[in-house]
């Protein structure tokens, strides 16, 4: 191979590697960014749904004390009129109901059967000692309850306060918010889909219009604000419990989501499902491809651009001299007058049989070296 052939293959690899590194820390950077943009995103939409609960948490306890002091309401319960108690909470209900997104008014006897209902007044009596813990807690602690909590008609975020004359309990009192609501509410904020999965098997409940039992491990949404997008993602199995918040990565139909699991506890800190988010990430993952395009056209042009400079220096510096050097030696060799005599000590004064045939030596092979690169040059 001869020496500009040489040459421009080891700065072609030189130049192939140096810029591959460069490609790869700048992809590689990109796709860190990418990754925590999205985590940045998921949490910050998690943290709006865990914020907006809470919100709604304090506001039913708050609601739930307010109305279980209320001398009216005390009077109305010890008198046994259930009828003049449904009339007197109906404007608060419907208030609340409408700026709030409460669902449920809910009165219980010591006793922890169902008294009233402001929402449904002819739907009562029944026992919920063994299905509504919260109730029982209330109840027996004379504390205020508050958290999510499964009931006859599901999954709510609940507040629970009792209801005291002087010392004496005489009954629980509670109100509801309807996670939906708060779902909606958090989705027209962020742009992410929200659902509520609950296990049969750790919550005890299975919807009526759900042929399943009760012991099922399989999950069930409770709510959601688009449940064909979660019936998809179940079905491509990125849907499971989790014990702690769990990130993913899911194309459907040509559309990117990122999705965050986690699990989903009630008032007492025991897991019933899972809470999924799905946010569309399609629009940061073509940002990252743009960002993989541009890195990967920098690197060509910058391949091409200083692959010439080099190349056009390396001729000008080391081949063309190479070139001249050997043609002058050429001619020399030809005319051996025009070369200086020198003796062997190198004082100009012996024969110079032994150096001038080492000089001979050395510009033949400079002669063969840039044989094939001196007739482009010259």
């Amino acid at each position: 191979m001869t020496l500009d052939r040489t040459l421009a293959l080891v700065t072609a690899t030189c130049l192939t590697l140096v810029l591959a590194a460069a490609a790869t820390v700048v992809i590689s950077g990109s796709r860190q960014q990418l990754a925590e943009g999205k985590r940045q995103e998921m949490q910050a939409t998690a943290l709006l749904l865990t914020s907006s609960m809470g919100q709604a948490a304090s506001l039913s306890a708050t609601q739930a004390l307010q109305i279980g002091r209320d001398a009216q309401v005390i009077a109305l319960l010890k008198a046994q009129d259930r009828a003049a108690l449904a009339a007197y909470l109906k404007p608060s209900y419907e208030a609340l109901a409408s700026e709030a997104g409460v669902n449920m008014l809910h009165f219980h006897t010591t006793d922890i059967k169902s008294y009233l209902r402001v929402q449904d007044p002819k739907n009562f009596g029944q026992d919920l000692s063994s299905i509504r813990p919260m109730i029982l807690a209330a109840n027996r602690s004379r504390k205020l309850q508050k958290g999510l909590e499964v009931g006859l008609a599901g999954l709510s975020l609940r507040a629970v306060a009792p209801v005291m004359d002087g010392d004496t309990l005489i009954a629980t009192f509670e109100v509801g918010v309807e996670l939906k609501t708060l779902m909606d509410l958090a989705k027209s904020a962020s742009g992410a889909d929200f659902a509520l999965f609950l296990s049969p098997a750790m919550s005890g409940y299975v919807p009526k219009d759900k042929a399943v039992s009760k012991d099922s491990t399989e999950l069930l949404i409770e709510s959601s604000t688009d449940t064909q997008l979660f019936e998809k993602l179940q079905a491509a199995g990125e849907i499971g419990l989790q014990r702690e918040p769990v990130e993913g990565d899911v194309t459907l139909d040509s559309q990117r989501f990122g999705t965050l699991s986690q699990p989903l506890l009630d008032y007492s800190g025991r897991m019933i499902g899972t809470i999924v988010i799905a946010r569309d990430i399609t629009n940061l993952g073509s940002q990252f491809n743009r960002s993989l395009i541009t890195a990967l056209t920098v690197c060509i042009l910058g391949f091409v651009f200083c692959y010439g400079v080099v190349m056009v220096t390396i001729r000008a510096l080391v081949l063309r001299p190479i070139a001249d050097l050997a043609r002058y030696g050429q001619a020399t060799t030809a005319n051996p007058a025009t070369a200086p005599e020198t003796d062997g000590n190198g004082d100009g004064d012996g024969d110079g049989d032994g150096e001038e045939t080492a000089l001979q030596q050395v510009i033949g092979r400079l002669s063969a070296l840039s044989s094939s690169s001196s007739g482009r040059l010259s």
